[in-house]
């Protein structure tokens, strides 16, 4: 596996450098051909070329350096606050369609279980209300993104999925607690 992990990295590197390479290459071949234009180069002998290739990718990645840091061309505005997916936070039209649905078919069948075996159903009510609130929300309006985050969180406070957890752990020291006595 060492062997194996060691050679998809290497692999890794070199299609990362290739591009840089087939950029140098691509320069030096283009200053090779037009370096005898330049009185200076052809002076130099063989390194003409080189030197000459080495000045061209070097205007090429200072110009890039200040496209990318000085200018910043393509860094989003400051007023654009807003989140890139919409339905982040609020249902979107597949949730709407299909999951609420799925939902509520899957809450009455718990439902129905649950009373049938005398158990409480006030968590599944209080799932039912939240998902109710949550169905009317939509994100073409600001104040409904801050409301589902609002919602997530008391419903989130009330019925943790960590209670369910530490819940489970103490039942299994219960039962053994049991087995071995």
């Amino acid at each position: 596996m060492r062997i194996r992990k060691w050679l998809m990295k290497q692999q890794w590197r070199i299609v990362q450098i290739r591009s840089i390479w087939s950029l140098f290459y691509g320069i030096l071949l283009l200053a090779y051909a037009y370096y005898s234009y330049i009185a200076f180069f052809v002076n130099m002998g063989v390194l003409g070329p080189i030197v000459f290739a080495v000045v061209i990718l070097g205007t090429f990645l200072i110009l890039g350096y200040i496209y990318d840091r000085v200018f910043v061309m393509w860094a989003p505005a400051m007023e654009v606050a807003a989140e890139r997916n919409p339905y982040q936070y609020v249902p979107g039209p597949m949730e709407h369609v299909f999951w609420f649905p799925a939902y509520s078919s899957m809450l009455d069948a718990l439902e129905c279980v649950a009373k049938d075996n005398g158990v409480d159903t006030s968590c599944i009510d209080d799932a039912r209300a939240y998902f109710a609130q949550l169905q009317k929300l939509r994100p073409e309006r600001r104040e409904d993104i801050a409301r589902a985050i609002e919602l997530n969180r008391e419903f989130l406070a009330t019925h943790s999925f960590a209670d369910l957890v530490s819940n489970e752990s103490a039942d299994d020291k219960s039962h053994e607690d049991m087995n071995s006595s």
